[in-house]
């Protein structure tokens, strides 16, 4: 990256007193407010200049009427897909929702009926359970298996799911929290299962942009057999810019689509955010560099955690993640329960991470961190477990 850019995403950023669920959040969540906010996913990076500069404009406009998805939306989101990921795909396959975690539900909710499995890999992103039970669908667990510290997925257990008759399937790729970037091999044999049972493939593709080490993602669509598929994206995840509302439903399947458009339009959630849809729009449009960028960054603080944690806490276990900005962090060597461990943390070390738990019962005795911030935080929050686990 540039120095400029350097520069502009190692700057510290203020973000207590703005309504930041990340950081304004810890005294409610965490019960103080003296931590270091390494848990919720979003990032600590200032967003695109040229998205700021045009959320500016349009708000000195100052009418903020009703507003219209546009062609030029659409065409700047088939846009990155190609100009990034090498995906074709046709404006017209993209339907707006408000978020991942909305259109999840609306899959849900018009694809499957209730009673139906619905098949998740645990551990895995928690409003994957949620989305099930919500609409009284029976969840189905299919729990990734770890080899020699690797995480794969279990396909003979797969397609006995199937095969038992599970009616879909939500996958989270690349993966959150264990951070593994699906190879095109694993992918085109899930779809190949998929097809062979009839079985709904949702496909969370929202940290899709964070494919490390020159790693690349492949995209469900891209897949032969895959025109059935579903894929969920946004750019809000990507550029800091999840409090604006927006994602995309894409569908190649003209009969799925018009199914989930009919529910998206039922609850009236079908019209993007005025600002949302500008910020996205413009993100896709010039956000290569800053993109690049923060993909170095996060990565350079993925490495410098990892050689921390290997030299300073041999007690806590990690793998470089493949994808995401996430590490997902095994405390078991520690000999504490979920409880201690969560306080020790935010007791002792004054960080805040996300529990285990929270992504099923798979991760009990295990922590996941946000490394989207400052070197400087990652640094200090670091040492900061270090030394609460050498005092005790």
């Amino acid at each position: 990256m540039t120095p400029e850019m350097r520069e502009y995403l190692d700057a510290p950023h203020d973000r207590i007193g703005t309504n930041c669920e990340k950081w304004d959040g810890l005294e409610r969540l965490y019960g103080r407010s003296d931590l270091i906010a390494l848990w919720v996913a979003d990032m600590d990076f200032r967003t695109v200049p040229q998205v700021r500069e045009a959320l500016v404009r349009r708000a000195e406009h100052a009418i903020y009427g009703y507003t219209d998805d546009g062609e030029r939306a659409r065409a700047a989101e088939a846009g990155w897909l190609k100009r990034r990921h090498g995906l074709d795909v046709d404006p017209d396959w993209i339907l707006y929702s408000p978020g991942v975690v909305d259109s999840l539900y609306f899959c849900v909710g018009a694809l499957t009926g209730p009673g139906d499995g619905i098949v998740v890999q645990p551990p895995v992103y928690g409003p994957f359970y949620n989305a099930v039970r919500l609409y009284d669908r029976a969840l189905v667990r299919s729990p990734l298996i770890r080899e020699d510290g690797e995480w794969r997925m279990d396909f003979d257990d797969l397609e006995a799911k199937f095969a038992a008759g599970a009616k879909m399937m939500i996958l989270c790729s690349p993966h959150n929290p264990v951070g593994r970037v699906w190879t095109r091999a694993e992918l085109q044999r899930l779809v190949d299962l998929v097809n062979r049972y009839g079985v709904a493939l949702v496909s969370d593709e929202i940290h899709a942009d964070f494919a490390l080490d020159g790693r690349k993602q492949t995209r469900i669509l891209a897949l032969d057999g895959a025109e059935r598929a579903v894929m969920l994206t946004s750019a809000t995840k990507s550029f800091n810019l999840a409090g604006l509302r927006q994602s995309s439903i894409i569908v190649k399947d003209a009969a799925i689509r018009k199914t989930l458009k009919n529910a998206v339009e039922r609850v009236h959630a079908a019209s993007p955010n005025i600002f949302g849809g500008i910020a996205q729009t413009t993100a896709y449009q010039y956000g290569d560099e800053w993109m690049d960028a923060v993909v170095e960054y996060v990565t350079e603080n993925r490495d410098f955690a990892v050689e921390f944690i290997r030299r300073e806490i041999p007690e806590i276990l990690c793998r470089p993640q493949e994808g995401t900005y996430l590490m997902w962090m095994d405390f078991r060597g520690l000999g504490m329960n979920q409880a201690d461990a969560i306080a020790m943390l935010v007791n002792r070390a004054h960080v805040a991470l996300n529990d285990g738990l929270f992504f099923g019962e798979e991760g009990r005795g295990w922590f996941r961190m946000n490394l989207a911030t400052q070197r400087d935080n990652v640094a200090r929050g670091l040492e900061n477990i270090r030394d609460a686990i050498r005092s005790r």
